[in-house]
């Protein structure tokens, strides 16, 4: 009798295991299969084709010709080049920035919350509503800070149309609107930090810069982390404030990575060649992702 309520009591467990698993677990998977794993799969699927855009029904098994042709490309290490330039460059700005700024908000001053809700607003800004204004206000005539120069007794700048200006625009560009996006996950770090951690450094005489460096930072390394993997995530697959900025000019001076697939995807028609340099775009992703989680996970960045 009591090895049968026993196995009974086992079978109630399992269905009440297999039952939420099923009705709010199994969607979701679902839904990321659909919408993440499944493209990535046929993408990779198609790297190893010829696949183009005007004849998509004839289409054969190529191999690696695809990932041959790609290293050899010139072009494709050009792009990648300005690609990892510009994690580079604009990622530490942003961090810095967010860091800082965190770091003030942190103190009480009037209008602390007003300020911090409008601090958030050119992440709202839409990509391409941002390069667009962005490249008025670049114009080199009538543009807001071709004025501003014009009254410092410089320029006018072709800010957009020299090779040596248009890949500082776009990166000033997206320090402009991503920054307040590293800005507000630093800063709900801060607030959480343990309050004991910087009242002993307080009690032992640590000055500002002290607290900052032995406690403040070690602490919000996991956050900072975080933050870094999020933008360099997004800052991969930019795209739209570029495009209507320069379009990857003057002389593919901001062909980015990501513009490069598109241009040869849909103005070469090479659907193939394209989906290759997209799956080692996607490669880089998960390499440098994979090497910021281990380091968390080992405890080198907590």
């Amino acid at each position: 009798m009591l090895c049968s309520r026993n196995t009974v009591t086992k079978e109630v467990r399992r269905r009440r295991g297999i039952t939420p698993f099923f009705v709010f677990v199994f969607p979701a998977l679902l839904a990321v299969g659909i919408i993440i794993f499944y493209p990535a799969v046929y993408a990779i699927a198609i790297s190893f084709t010829d696949r183009h855009l005007l004849y998509l029904g004839f289409t054969r098994f190529v191999g690696v010709r695809n990932y041959i042709e790609m290293i050899k490309d010139k072009n494709f290490w050009h792009s990648l080049r300005l690609m990892l330039g510009f994690l580079g460059i604009a990622l530490p700005i942003e961090i810095v920035i967010g860091f800082s700024v965190a770091l003030l908000f942190t103190n009480n001053f009037p209008l602390n919350r007003i300020m911090r809700s409008l601090l958030m607003l050119p992440v709202f800004v839409l990509p391409v509503l941002s390069g667009l204004t962005w490249r008025l206000m670049l114009q080199p005539r009538y543009g807001v800070l071709a004025e501003f120069f014009r009254s410092l007794s410089i320029g006018p700048i072709a800010w957009l149309a020299d090779p040596k200006y248009a890949y500082l625009a776009i990166l000033l560009q997206d320090i402009w609107r991503m920054w307040p996006f590293v800005f507000i996950i630093v800063y709900a770090g801060l607030t959480s930090l343990p309050a004991e951690f910087v009242e002993a450094s307080l009690v032992d005489g640590a000055s500002f810069f002290q607290r900052l460096w032995y406690v403040i930072i070690p602490c919000m390394k996991p956050v900072i982390a975080t933050a870094f993997l999020l933008r360099m995530i997004d800052a991969l697959r930019i795209f739209s404030e570029v495009y209507v900025m320069t379009y990857g000019g003057p002389s593919n001076a901001t062909m980015l990575l990501s513009l490069y697939i598109h241009k040869q995807a849909f103005e070469f028609g090479k659907i193939s060649y394209a989906s290759t340099i997209a799956v080692f775009l996607l490669l880089i992703a998960l390499g440098i992702s994979y090497f910021v989680v281990k380091r968390m996970m080992r405890g080198e960045v907590s």
